[in-house]
């Protein structure tokens, strides 16, 4: 009982983002519990207080680009979309353009690529950009964005299911995403 109606959840998230969820699938039928704690990482994805939506697009963009070069790239776009951040804005961080992604998108998206690749030096400074802009709550926002965007590709793959690289499409255009 308790699968079904968690395989209808399922199919409606894959409805409504277009989006081939059988990585996720076969967590329900190894155990709705696995289920259940992927969907923990929802609740830490949709904590957006202090930053604006550019901003947090990019570093959950830069985050899932880290682990991912295809569909959940796709849905990291799409949730942009729903939040309102312009599709030139979106093609910008997906080519690695900081010129042409704006300022905020631009500094989030600086300092979620040194953080991943461990340049100390580089983050810290860009860190410190994101504290004087944003605050403390900003930076937090952008952290737990970076974070959760890793968790589903991450699983994905691990699970056999991140076998293919796609282009993605920003505001009805496809594209080739810059990893």
């Amino acid at each position: 009982m308790i699968r079904a109606f968690l395989s209808m959840i399922l199919a409606r998230f894959e409805a409504r983002y277009d989006y081939d969820a059988a990585y996720i699938r076969d967590l329900l039928a190894a155990s709705p519990k696995a289920f259940g704690a992927l969907q923990g990482v929802r609740k830490l994805a949709s904590y957006r207080a202090g930053a604006p939506p550019a901003a947090l697009a990019a570093a959950g963009l830069v985050a899932t680009m880290s682990e991912d070069c295809g569909a959940c790239v796709q849905i990291g776009v799409r949730i942009a979309e729903e939040n309102h951040v312009p599709a030139d804005v979106l093609r910008a961080i997906l080519a690695g353009d900081t010129a042409a992604m704006g300022v905020d998108a631009a500094l989030a998206y600086q300092f979620a690529r040194s953080s991943l690749v461990r340049d100390l030096e580089g983050a810290d400074v860009l860190r410190d950009a994101v504290l004087a802009r944003w605050g403390l709550q900003g930076l937090s926002a952008i952290a737990l964005a970076m974070a959760a965007s890793r968790v589903y590709p991450t699983v994905k793959y691990a699970m056999g299911h991140g076998k293919t690289c796609s282009r993605v499409q920003v505001g009805g255009k496809l594209m080739a995403v810059r990893t």
